[in-house]
């Protein structure tokens, strides 16, 4: 990069040239070209550069580009135009660094203020490139080159330092995608509904608005539809400011656009659009802040207007302003029906809503979110200023839907003292800001005309930019509008107005049809460029238009890329349609179906056409008008014309696509004037077709079928009717239109004017009986059987002992052959198995494997000598290597082994694979997913590699027995002991013991053990204490419980395993209590007594949840002092007292409501300690009586009202497992032993709950028979 002057004969400029050797042209930046007072030739260039081919214009003269002291220049005789170059100047920190290396200090290389690099010198002028002097360096360093422009450097600018590589991709696929969807999107939509279904968003933005809007000051305040409450704390006003900064340096380059621009921002300020931030939301602290870059955007069909657009798309920290905002439902009306209706009648009127976004208000809580940067009064010497949008801005993705949203509501609100047909006309013939609508007659037309206006008012809207086809209508719009929003007609002013899609000539009122063909590379991507810019809403040109997609569908079959120049059959094909294109522009069409004003009253006829052939199909309707008296006329409506697939399909049913198109143009008009047509005729060439139509009896194929159900949904038999493929103006919608005879003929439709042209549909004839779509009935029988590969494969479940076998199997045929042929050539080898035998063996398998699952593949390797495409073997390049499919890949180079640059491919679910995976997986340890891959990899490829590793060792037995987890079912219901009412506590309890304490007795210390009975139903605790851990100590503890608080029904207590942090020594009690004994005290007694399942302590949480309890409230009361015998059982009695007055409900905050329920309300059943009130004992005694059943009434009452419903919520297992089941094999989990010593075992029996779960099973281990919860056991291998 060398600092230069350029000079021409009118002007001198100072910048940068860029010196590019491997340039074959010189490039110069168009803003430099008019600085210099030079043109642009009209001759243009096709360029090939790296990113695809660019037409370029040239300089019309010479120029001079000079050294900075002028001592030296070179002639650029012509260079092509270009709006920019990259490159910058070097870096001020890069200059610096030159001084670092020693052979560069004296070289003198120049630095300009100007940053801009102005030309690029190609090859083209050799004399630039010449090298005068140099200075060179070390291998890695940079060196000066002397030119005769001056000194330049090549090379790194940073001394020995990091280095950063900035690499920039721009891909035009996705520019591609919306060219071709764009061309689409208006072909084929006729195939979908007009029922707009409304998705969740949708919704969610239509209560938004509706619920939010509000009319003050004329107008609507409609809010911005936000997705939540998004945080907007103004963190990207650097990237708004970045904008601006090169937004800026854009205005200082063009005061054209500088003047536009500031008029533009200054104009919404004025109008009320915009205003400045006030100084109190200025504040870093205000929500919402989010600022919106700003630009320009400029109609090449009207250079005087400019529109100021707000990026809302631009983002930071990934989302915009748009991710953030619903985009609301499309509530416009369709297009194509609002044109249509605009051609309905003889007067027609056309008008535009002015600034129609802006005429809708921002609330202000939400214009924080529209701010953007600008300079005060647009001097932009000061510093930005914040300003902030007041309506809805143009590039908001919700602004068309809050806009269309206010002139809804305007039409809604404001609709009384209108009539109806002005009201509809807001609602159905508005697309966007403009308004199409045609009337019968005049006077109806300036009472729309005044009646629209007023009404749009109210709401806030003004109608501008009025045309009509109407003297009449035209004399009363200055009455309702200002002078510059009517377009006059006088004779020196283009009476042609372009809306939405269509030339209109009022004055004639005719459709006239415009093309200026853009330049563009005569390539794929500028055709398709081309032709997806035509608009033709209502298809008058169709048949023209499709001669230029059949083009692009031959590129396509022709395989030419994107960017490569035609070859000349198709360059001629495409320059004689631009031609014809450009000759159209003298054809018209009439726009209106009724032309005579003031006579509503005619017959019209719709008259739909259909047809195709081997290079496309389509549809055209016609109205056939008649007036009283008067020779009819037609005047085509419709039409739609598509190339035919590429894949081949049968003429039958292309033409069957074509009817059904036909129908569905019928469905558009029929939507789009309801009631408008008298009778409705579809025609086609094609008996088939018809034939297909008529006969409701015969069974036809799919494809046939479902289009005939849309022919017999939308229209009659009797409508359909048979016309010759030579009257068929149809034919051109299949076939296209090439000469201008044909074009006037498409337009008119003359047929339609003779008498009897077509045939009824009864007197078609039938079709041959071999017709293909008729739906044969057969009668098949199909025998499948599928033979084993071979059964070792299933014997063995091991790699080496499969690899082994086959080996063995190998050497014994071949021992055979040997004896059965003395001359077969080989040998018998005796001992072990040799290596090379072993991967012979291995090769074998492998390829049965291939033959089994790839058998087709290896069969079309052996006769065409490639490999068939396969759906799992795309990315793969698969070869052949000694008859194996191997991964051809992207390593054949490397000095890898051929085992690792071309791994044998394997299937992802066969038995080998899975041997493979298991070997390998046990060879490296029970290593996980990753590496076992990676070591299988070196030698084989697994399809879906991953997935199938990770299947294979997850049914690894070793691995599951270090990470299976236990058991789990949904917590069973409480037990019936524990919900059901009872008259009195501990009618069921639970009984578990804690300890030892230790008293004091003389000199020694002695053992004393805690006996707690818990009443399941109440929660009321009795302890007693016990002297010994015997059978004797027990029973006696056991009927001192029975006589203080009654006998109890049942008794549920822990097996000796359960007590989990326990001492050894309770453990052993329980387990040698002496049960005989203990049954027969306690059948003596009627008392039943259960025990939980071994090893479950969580089945005991009642009791369990006590002994903590008491364990705590001890340790607080005799703070680790000595105890005697007598302290003990005053501080148990006292612990007992505390936990029975604990609550067993809610504790409420008001002094009037209940106490809360505890325990003692039912063991005492007293309220209070109150004073002993006098009166006779038997007085006394009948009160004391009365009040303990009240109490106890009460108590029940709370109970089953209170306490009993909090139990009903699970607080943990909330969701259902298996079952265990019979046969199941588990690892029995136990807390003396390391989890990869735990126990195998069988199930062999399984306890069903009364809900039909499993919770308890019976297994079989080494050591016998043992009852488990499933909480103790893992699965292992189910037995389905």
């Amino acid at each position: 990069m060398i600092p230069v002057r350029l000079k021409s004969r009118k002007a001198e400029i100072v910048g940068y040239a860029l010196l590019d050797n491997g340039s074959d042209v010189t490039l110069i930046r168009s803003n430099c070209l008019r600085s210099l007072g030079l043109s642009e030739d009209e001759a243009s260039v096709v360029v090939e550069t790296v990113g695809g081919n660019r037409t370029m214009k040239v300089t019309s003269a010479p120029f001079e580009v000079y050294s900075l002291d002028q001592s030296e220049h070179v002639t650029i005789e012509g260079a092509l135009v270009v709006a920019s170059i990259p490159g910058h100047k070097p870096t001020k920190s890069a200059m610096n660094n030159l001084v670092k290396w020693p052979h560069l200090r004296d070289v003198p290389i120049g630095n300009l203020d100007s940053e801009e690099v102005l030309l690029l010198i190609g090859c083209d002028v050799p004399e630039a490139h010449w090298v005068l002097d140099q200075r060179l360096g070390g291998r890695k360093g940079p060196y000066a080159v002397k030119t005769l422009l001056g000194w330049t450097v090549f090379g790194p600018a940073s001394y020995p330092e990091y280095r950063k590589r900035v690499v920039n991709h721009t891909s035009k696929i996705q520019a591609l995608e919306n060219e071709i969807r764009k061309l689409y999107d208006v072909e084929f939509s006729d195939v979908y509904s007009n029922d707009k279904s409304v998705s969740i968003e949708d919704k969610a933005a239509i209560s938004i608005v509706e619920g939010g809007t509000r009319f003050e000051n004329g107008h609507f305040v409609v809010p911005i539809p936000w997705k939540g409450n998004p945080d907007m704390k103004g963190g990207n006003y650097e990237v708004a400011n970045s904008r601006l900064r090169s937004l800026k340096r854009r205005l200082l380059k063009d005061d054209i656009l500088y003047i536009k621009y500031t008029k533009g921002i200054e104009s919404n300020f004025i109008k009320g659009y915009a205003e400045k931030v006030p100084e109190i939301q200025v504040q870093p602290s205000y929500r919402p802040r989010w600022y919106l870059p700003h630009h320009a955007v400029l109609n090449p069909k009207k250079p005087e207007k400019l529109r100021v657009v707000f990026d809302c798309a631009a983002k930071f920290a990934g989302v915009s302003l748009n991710d953030m905002i619903y985009q609301g439902p499309d509530t416009t009306a369709e297009l194509v029906c609002i044109l249509l209706r605009f051609r309905k009648e003889a007067v027609a009127i056309s008008a535009d809503v002015e600034e129609m976004f802006m005429q809708v208000k921002v609330p202000e809580s939400d214009r924080g979110a529209l701010r953007f940067l600008w300079w005060q009064e647009g001097d932009m010497a000061r510093e930005p200023s914040e300003f902030q949008m007041t309506s809805h801005p143009f590039g908001a993705t919700s602004s068309p839907f809050c806009a269309n949203f206010a002139l809804n509501k305007t039409a809604q609100l404001f609709s009384d003292g209108y009539d109806g047909y002005v009201v509809d006309a807001v609602k159905n013939n508005f697309y966007v800001d403009d308004c199409l609508v045609s009337f019968p007659t005049c006077d109806q037309a300036k009472s729309f005309v005044k009646q629209i206006s007023e009404l749009l008012c109210r709401g806030g809207f003004k109608l501008k930019k009025w045309v009509t086809n109407s003297e009449e209508v035209r004399t009363i719009l200055p009455d309702v509008c200002k002078e510059e929003s009517l377009i006059e007609m006088s004779a020196s002013y283009d009476t042609t107005h372009r809306t939405l899609g269509v030339e209109w000539d009022f004055k004639r009122d005719v459709f006239k049809f415009y093309f200026d063909a853009p330049e563009r590379p005569l390539t794929r991507r500028g055709i398709l460029s081309i032709v997806s810019s035509l608009s033709d809403p209502l298809g008058l040109i169709a048949p023209v238009c499709l001669t230029a997609k059949v083009l692009l569908q031959k590129l396509c079959k022709s395989q030419l890329g994107w960017d490569q120049p035609l070859n000349e059959p198709y360059v001629s094909a495409w320059l004689n349609w631009v031609n014809f294109m450009r000759q159209i522009g003298h054809v018209t069409v009439d726009r209106g179906i009724k032309k005579r004003i003031d006579e509503p009253d005619a017959e019209v006829e719709l008259h739909l056409f259909s047809d195709a052939s081997e290079i496309g199909y389509g549809a055209v309707a016609y109205a056939r008008v008649s007036y009283l008296k008067e020779q009819p006329y037609c005047i085509l409506l419709y039409s739609k014309s598509r190339v035919a697939p590429i894949k081949q399909i049968t003429i039958p049913r292309l033409e069957m696509a074509a009817a059904v198109l036909s129908v569905r143009l019928s469905e558009v008009l029929r939507r789009s004037l309801p009631n408008f047509f008298c009778k409705v005729n579809f025609h086609t060439d094609s008996m088939v077709v018809l034939y297909y139509i008529k006969n409701i009896e015969n069974r036809y194929s799919t494809y046939i079928a479902n289009r005939l159900a849309i022919v017999h949904q939308y229209t009659k038999i009797e409508q359909w009717s048979y016309v010759r493929s030579s009257q068929n103006p149809a034919d051109w919608t299949s076939r296209g239109i090439q000469k201008m005879s044909d074009l006037e003929l498409w337009f008119k439709c003359p047929i339609l004017l003779h008498g009897e042209f077509c045939t009824a549909i009864t007197d078609c004839p039938e079709p041959t009986p071999d017709d293909i779509e008729f739906r044969k009935t057969a009668v098949v029988n199909l025998s499948s059987i599928k033979y084993n590969m071979s059964p070792i494969l299933a014997y063995y479940s091991e790699w080496l002992k499969l690899v082994r076998a086959v080996a063995w199997l190998r050497r014994f045929i071949e021992f055979l052959m040997v004896l059965r042929s003395p001359s077969h050539e080989g040998s018998v080898h005796l001992g072990c198995l040799k290596v090379k035998e072993l991967d012979v063996a291995k090769r074998k398998i492998l390829l049965m494997v291939q033959k089994e699952v790839y058998g087709e593949i290896l069969s079309g390797f052996k006769t065409n000598g490639k490999v068939v495409s396969h759906n799992d073997l795309k990315g793969l390049s698969p070869i052949m290597l000694d008859g194996l499919l191997c991964v051809g890949g992207r390593l054949s180079y490397s000095d890898f082994s051929n085992a690792f640059k071309h791994p044998i491919i394997l299937p992802s679910r066969h038995l080998v694979t899975e041997m493979i995976i298991r070997h390998y997986h046990k060879e490296q340890g029970h290593t996980g997913t990753s590496q076992v891959l990676a070591t299988i990899r070196k030698r084989y490829w697994i399809i879906k590699g991953t997935s199938t590793v990770k299947r294979v060792i997850g049914k690894c037995v070793t691995c599951r027995r270090y990470t299976m987890v236990t058991g789990q079912q949904l917590m069973a219901p409480l037990p019936a002991c524990r919900v059901q009412q009872g008259w009195y506590c501990f009618s069921a309890v639970g009984v578990d013991y804690f300890g030892p304490l230790f008293v004091k007795r003389g000199r020694s210390l002695e053992k004393r053990y805690g006996c707690v009975f818990t009443c399941l139903q109440t929660r009321a605790v009795h302890i007693e204490m016990t002297h010994s851990l015997n059978t004797d100590s027990f029973t006696m503890a056991l009927l001192r419980f029975i006589g203080r608080r009654g006998k109890p029904a049942e008794i549920y207590s822990d097996n000796g395993s359960n007590f989990v942090g326990a001492v050894s020594e309770l453990k052993r009690f329980v387990q040698q209590l002496n049960q005989q004994r203990i049954d027969k005290e306690l059948s003596a007694r009627q008392i039943q007594w259960h025990f939980n399942p071994p090893s479950s302590s969580h089945t005991g949480g009642v009791w369990e949840r006590m002994i903590r309890s008491i364990r705590r409230l001890l340790l607080l009361i005799t703070r680790e002092q000595t105890l005697t015998d007598e302290t003990l059982s005053t501080y148990l009695i006292e612990v007992e007292r505390i936990l029975n007055d604990r609550p067993l409900t809610p504790v409420v905050q008001d002094a009037n409501d209940q106490l809360a329920l505890s325990p003692n309300s039912l063991l005492l059943l007293r309220e209070c300690d109150g004073i002993v009130e006098e009166g006779s004992i038997r007085d006394k005694y009948d009160k004391r009586w009365k009040q303990v059943n009240h109490l106890a009434n009460v108590f029940w009452k709370r109970w089953l009202r209170e306490y009993l419903p909090s139990l009903q919520k699970r607080q943990k297992w909330l969701v259902e497992h298996r079952n265990f089941q019979k046969g199941d094999v588990v690892i029995v989990a136990s807390d003396i032993s390391t989890r990869g010593k735990w126990p195998l075992g069988v199930v062999e029996d399984c306890k069903i709950d009364d809900d039909g779960r499993v919770r308890t099973v019976v297994v079989r281990t080494n050591g016998g028979l043992v009852r488990r919860d499933i909480r103790r056991l893992c699965l292992l291998e189910g037995t389905n």
